[in-house]
């Protein structure tokens, strides 16, 4: 009986792994500049749908990181950056403060290998659309947003979040604004890039934000989703900034 009762038992506990392990994945990668050196101690984030955190991991030496049993479903986004090099931290010189890594709708159906990078440029926001019944191409808004631009405001705005949002006009202009836009590691052919200008009540100041039409390829993606990745550079100081978009395609009967 007792035999019975043991095989009876580790077989639950058999059972109970391989179904969770079917309801989970590992989001894994290295974080690096646009340089390809490795960023040590960064913190990778995954967010639900109210910014609260779901999972974090800090990347290693060498950059790479591993967030394991990940429950399977559709995250808000994950975010890659070195504490201590974020503007209000105000820990390190000027020169080596950076902003985030982003990448947004994050579909989590199978392992996934996100490798971040980041330099000045926070790409945030971003967001990607069809024009049903349009031209065959994407709409992708983002809104960039400079370190290099907070930094020519003095310490007592940019170290304080109220000040900042009301005072610091962070956004880049549309002469200094380049960008590259990538479906599945294929670059799409950019149509127009315009500004759109984004508000946050009336006593805020307003941000330039832009929408990208890219031209899609007549191929359809293999899977029900794919993965666009926005480069862009800010010329004016030089910075660079990328992130990424899970954008589900749709299904209509």
């Amino acid at each position: 009986m007792k035999i019975k009762l043991f095989l009876a038992f580790t077989l639950s506990i058999f059972l109970c792994d391989m179904c969770y392990s079917q309801n989970s994945i590992t989001i894994s990668g290295r974080v690096t500049d646009f340089d390809g050196t490795a960023i040590d101690s960064s913190i990778v984030e995954i967010l639900h749908a109210d910014f609260t955190s779901a999972y974090e991991t800090y990347t290693d030496k060498d950059g790479y990181y591993s967030i394991n049993n990940v429950k399977k479903g559709k995250y808000l986004a994950i975010y890659a950056m070195r504490p201590k090099e974020y503007p209000r931290a105000n820990a390190v010189p000027d020169d080596e403060m950076r902003l985030e890594f982003w990448a947004w709708n994050v579909i989590a159906d199978t392992d996934l290998v996100i490798n971040p990078r980041y330099h000045r440029l926070e790409l945030y926001g971003t967001n990607v659309f069809r024009v049903e019944g349009g031209y065959n191409s994407a709409m992708i808004y983002v809104r960039p947003m400079s370190v290099g631009k907070l930094l020519s405001y003095t310490k007592d705005i940019y170290l304080n979040k109220s000040k900042s949002e009301h005072e610091a006009d962070i956004s880049v202009a549309p002469e200094h604004f380049k960008a590259k836009v990538f479906m599945d590691e294929q670059e799409l052919p950019i149509s127009s890039i315009q500004p759109v200008e984004e508000y946050e009540g009336s006593d805020k100041l307003s941000m330039t934000g832009y929408l990208i039409q890219a031209d899609l390829p007549q191929r359809k993606p293999e899977k029900q989703y794919c993965v666009f990745r926005i480069e862009a550079e800010n010329t004016e100081y030089g910075e660079k900034g990328e992130n990424l978009y899970f954008y589900e395609l749709k299904n209509y009967e």
